[in-house]
């Protein structure tokens, strides 16, 4: 069986059916409500900061101990190429 994974920078993998989205840092947080909920979880400690330079993209994650959010300096395209199938 083949599970799908997206990888990140760090050494973070995520199960790619965790992932609700992958959004571009820049246009997200535009809208008050995306900022407000980065606000939240980081209030709830449910933010992971991968960017070691300047943040690029937001991945939202429903995980099965909670939603979390990652930080990425990863552009949405280069998460999108990183996604793929491990070999049984």
């Amino acid at each position: 069986m083949k599970l799908p994974f997206l990888h990140l920078e760090g050494g973070e993998t995520l199960v790619a059916e965790d992932v609700v989205g992958i959004f571009d840092m820049d246009e997200a947080t535009v809208e008050e409500g995306t900022r407000l909920c980065l606000a939240e979880n980081q209030k709830r400690m449910q933010v992971v900061s991968l960017a070691s330079d300047l943040p690029k993209s937001i991945v939202l994650v429903r995980e099965a101990y909670g939603d979390r959010v990652y930080i990425s300096g990863l552009s949405t395209e280069t998460i999108a190429k990183r996604g793929h199938d491990l070999p049984d």
